[in-house]
């Protein structure tokens, strides 16, 4: 499939025709004036890209059934939803499980049959244990930061792991969030009770990205000093948000991304495994779970507790144009451009005359964001 038309660019002002074919732009120009259906042209990108799946189609990439033939099938599947970059997330599990499906996801990166996966992205394990921070992760195998462990799950993962999610307080975390910044991999926190001088210091360390900021966190909290406002506050660290519409309501969520800023907000999806599944209860992580409407709770608390989101990326960028005053431009930016920008590979994002590689129309649709991949 060939592109010849006008678009626009997500991050870029103005309008642009582009002549996309055989996989390569051959014509990319600015045009004057404006068009009378600016509404319904197409949003062209490389994709989106997605820092944190844990899963898909009934394949959960933390358990021990996963294979190369199951990645690859959820890196396919994230194309059809306009996702063409994403971090496999290995979540809290037993520490073989963990090694076992590292080295499947490294060998099947250093293989090229994933192409898409730009690193491996683990959270869990190092987190807070107490209730409401830990969320739904399992207790048995939370524990404090182990470089040794890490540096042997790294050799598995053939050094493809570039993102850890862990919680800032635990006994050793400042140390190890500087042994993995000294080796180039990106420290985040997430699941933690930390006070502000805690949280300065694992920046000050090497952490630089709060992961699904909101989420992981107790209910009641003191109404100032907390892990919220501390991590708001410090434009240092960058802030990924889940826009499902359940993680988060969407006024809370317009206020965090205007606090953060939106060139500091990544959106992820935090895709559970269940995600494209039919409505039902399914057993996760020892706990049922009911997938209903898009969202997925755990059955015995009710619609109190979460259990992951299966809304993909796209999905959630319709949900925050149309419920939390933000455009399009800024949804698809905080969908691609920002986590490209985060890992500093942004110019892999940027279009212009020559480049090679596969393109991804958008159409905004009656509240709806449409996907159309090019080849």
């Amino acid at each position: 499939m060939s592109i010849d038309c006008l678009c626009r660019i997500p991050g870029n002002i103005g309008l642009f025709h582009i002549v996309h074919k055989q996989d390569k732009i051959l014509q990319l120009r600015s045009v004057a004036g404006t068009a009378e259906n600016i509404s319904t042209l197409p949003w062209i990108s490389p994709g989106l890209f997605d820092i944190q799946v844990n899963g898909m189609n009934g394949i959960e990439l933390s358990d021990e059934a996963l294979t190369q033939e199951k990645l690859v099938e959820i890196e396919k599947a994230l194309e059809n939803h306009g996702v063409t970059r994403w971090c496999p997330t290995i979540t809290t599990q037993d520490p073989k499980i963990v090694k076992r499906n590292l080295e499947i996801i490294g060998r099947t990166m250093q293989g090229g049959s994933a192409p898409n996966i730009h690193c491996i992205h683990l959270e869990g394990h190092y987190i807070s244990a107490a209730d409401g921070y830990r969320g739904v992760h399992m207790p048995e195998y939370i524990r404090d930061p182990d470089i040794s462990e890490f540096n042997a799950w790294n050799e598995a993962a053939k050094g493809k792991i570039g993102l850890f999610s862990l919680a800032p307080e635990r006994v050793g975390a400042i140390e190890f969030i500087s042994a993995l910044k000294t080796i180039g991999v990106k420290a985040a926190l997430v699941h933690h009770q930390a006070d502000y001088e805690t949280i300065r210091m694992a920046s000050a360390a090497g952490a630089d990205l709060s992961s699904h900021l909101l989420n992981g966190c107790a209910k009641m909290i003191h109404r100032q000093h907390n892990i919220i406002w501390a991590q708001l506050s410090m434009d240092e660290l960058w802030a990924s948000f889940i826009a499902d519409g359940f993680h988060i309501p969407h006024y809370t969520l317009q206020t965090l991304i205007r606090a953060k800023g939106v060139e500091r907000s990544i959106l992820v999806s935090d895709l559970a495994h269940l995600s494209g599944l039919p409505e039902g209860e399914y057993t996760k992580s020892g706990n049922t779970v009911i997938l209903k409407d898009e969202g997925l709770w755990v059955k015995s608390e009710g619609t109190n507790l979460l259990s992951g989101a299966v809304k993909t990326l796209e999905k959630d960028c319709a949900f925050l144009v149309n419920n939390s005053g933000f455009s399009i431009d800024q949804a698809l930016s905080m969908a691609s451009l920002n986590p490209a920008r985060y890992f500093a590979i942004d110019p892999v994002f940027k279009l212009f005359p020559g480049r090679k590689g596969k393109l991804v129309q958008f159409f905004w649709d009656n509240g709806k964001l449409r996907v159309e991949r090019n080849g």
